[in-house]
């Protein structure tokens, strides 16, 4: 699991949030098209105008699944409409990891 902090310079409105989730959403192999209970991908702060995206991603070390998580992250803003200068990326966080 990688967390991405970052900044939004617009809003997101509903049909960017799905379709920005949509585009997220493939990365967890097993669980396609399914929520994960305990676990808000997305969390926005929109007077704050942040975000925190929580990703599974498979990668064979920690700072391959960071970069693995940034290009998803943007992709998935870029999906939604966001050009990459209306967004800032942080440093992606390591905050889970399972080798089963």
């Amino acid at each position: 699991m990688i967390t991405v902090p970052g900044t939004l310079r617009h809003p997101l409105d509903e049909s960017q949030r799905r379709t920005l989730l949509a585009a997220v959403h493939p990365a967890d192999p097993d669980e396609v098209g399914t929520r994960v209970p305990d676990l808000d991908v997305l969390t926005l702060d929109e007077p704050e105008g942040t975000f925190v995206l929580r990703l599974e991603v498979e990668a064979p070390d920690h700072g391959t699944a960071g970069e693995v998580a940034l290009d998803l992250t943007r992709r998935a803003f870029a999906a939604a409409g966001y050009p990459d200068d209306a967004i800032g990326v942080g440093t992606p966080a390591v905050t889970g990891i399972d080798i089963g």
